[in-house]
């Protein structure tokens, strides 16, 4: 019964007093010790988590020492670490009815999005300023001729860990994230990502040491 205790639930002292316990075995604690840390082993080598951690380990939840990165990543969700400061232009709007807007902006990106809140596409200030400067032609065309499709998109209940892999494929530093049908909802940046997982790791430093 101990041998079976230690190796399923990981818990080798767990297995050898509880048993000895509910059976008043005292007198075989030597075995019991040897039964139980033999199981423990065994079953450790052969298997990463109990039977208790094993379900949590396959859905990605649980916290582990070994992998702190991907724990800490597990805990993130997009809907905290969301950009939404951007200026948004439709899609039948032009690059001269928007100068003020897009000289103005903060940002080198901006969202092209339907009237309905439909993700349309999105365009880099580099080029947009190109046109403003009479560069490149396009200073009366339409953004959705203007617009550029992401090198990838992020829907809103999507892992971290899923969006993390998406940006180091495409060596991509931004990518928007949409809700339901394609509507827009903002930009998930790894600048935000860095400093959400900073504050994690900080706030969950005892518990994973």
């Amino acid at each position: 019964m101990a041998g079976v205790l230690s190796g399923i639930m990981h818990a080798p002292l767990t297995g050898m007093f509880l048993i000895a316990e509910v059976t008043g075995g005292y007198t075989l604690m030597v075995p019991l010790m040897l039964v139980c840390s033999i199981s423990y082993l065994v079953n450790r080598t052969m298997l990463k988590h109990s039977i208790y951690t094993k379900v949590l380990a396959e859905s990605g939840d649980l916290i582990s020492y070994e992998d702190k990165d991907r724990s800490v990543l597990s805990m993130m969700r997009i809907k905290y670490v969301l950009e939404t400061k951007f200026v948004i232009l439709r899609p039948d709007e032009t690059p001269k009815s928007r100068q003020h807007d897009i000289i103005h902006s903060k940002r080198n990106i901006f969202p092209i999005v339907s009237h309905d809140g439909k993700f349309i596409g999105l365009v880099n200030s580099e080029y947009l300023f190109s046109i403003l400067l009479g560069e490149l032609d396009g200073l009366d065309t339409a953004f959705e001729k203007l617009a550029q499709k992401p090198n990838d998109i992020v829907v809103i209940h999507e892992s971290m860990e899923s969006v993390m892999s998406k940006m180091n494929k495409e060596d991509t530093w931004i990518l928007p994230v949409l809700g339901p049908e394609q509507k827009y909802l903002g930009f998930v940046s790894k600048s935000s990502v860095f400093n959400k997982y900073r504050a994690l790791l900080i706030r969950q430093g005892h518990y994973l040491e």
